[in-house]
């Protein structure tokens, strides 16, 4: 399952700037059917924890705490940076499944940690 916060719950939604705040997180699964489930806590850690309830396994952002990034790391979550640039859902799929996204993990922790 791969998840990424989003600005609202359409297909279309553009994935969102902040992460533990979110409204909701789109998750789809292999095939592509995108399930939203609404982000109640607004809390990094909390978000990171309905994620792993959720079997999420890898997660594109733009924007993650540093706690809250470390949590997914270590809870098996491979997180993937999209950049600042507006990207929709589907887009960002597209370019994690054509290995255009840079693993978080390999890029400089401030582009995405600070908040703005």
């Amino acid at each position: 399952m791969i998840a990424m916060p989003v600005k609202s719950n359409k297909p279309d939604s553009a994935i969102s700037p902040v992460f533990g705040k979110v409204k909701y997180f789109a998750i789809v699964d292999e095939v592509g059917n995108i399930q939203f489930v609404e982000n109640r806590e607004k809390s990094g850690i909390r978000a990171v924890q309905l994620l792993i309830e959720h079997g999420v396994k890898t997660l594109l952002m733009s924007h993650i705490g540093e706690r809250p990034f470390q949590l997914a790391i270590n809870s098996g979550i491979e997180v993937f940076y999209v950049g600042k640039e507006r990207i929709t859902i589907l887009e960002a799929v597209e370019k994690w499944k054509n290995g255009e996204l840079q693993n978080a993990k390999e890029v400089d922790i401030s582009l995405f940690s600070h908040h703005h």
